[in-house]
């Protein structure tokens, strides 16, 4: 019995710890065919599609939307909006969704105009949460690094 509150335990500090917004990474090259969790070496050019898994584990009833946007310090080619602080931000073509269901992003990134090296991405996903009048009241964020590693095309 002891052994068995020692293992809930710890599985709800797991949980308690991944926040009501947890998103995982996954990638793929053949257009979606297979997908994989490591980030992945690409050619110049070349376009890379990444999803974005979420899944809401906040007891909240009342939220507004689901909204995500991959962003960059280097501009690549495409990019759907330049940052007005610096950076580069592709949004998906829907960029929000409703947040009373779980779900995913999928985007086509192309690494044209990347420098050969690594480069670094960050993941924003979020949501606001509502007050008991409708009105939105705080905003539920999750951001994420990821790298891919850009060489020369042979």
């Amino acid at each position: 019995m002891k052994r068995a509150l020692v293992i809930i335990a710890s599985l709800a500090a797991v949980v308690a710890a991944a926040g009501p917004l947890d998103a995982r990474l996954t990638f793929s090259q053949d257009g979606g065919k297979t997908w994989w969790g490591d980030c992945p070496t690409v050619v110049s050019g070349a376009v890379v599609r990444v999803r974005a898994a979420y899944t809401i584990a906040d007891s909240w009833e009342r939220r507004d939307v689901i909204c995500a946007s991959i962003m960059a310090a280097e501009k690549f080619a495409s990019y759907t909006k330049k940052l007005p602080h610096g950076g580069y931000m592709q949004r998906d073509r829907v960029y929000w969704k409703t947040s009373r269901e779980n779900g995913a992003y999928i985007w086509n990134l192309d690494v044209g105009g990347l420098a050969v090296g690594t480069h670094m991405f960050m993941l924003e996903i979020g949501y606001w949460r509502q007050d008991a009048n409708g009105k939105s009241c705080e905003r539920i964020a999750d951001s994420q690094p990821f790298y891919l590693r850009v060489t020369s095309a042979k």
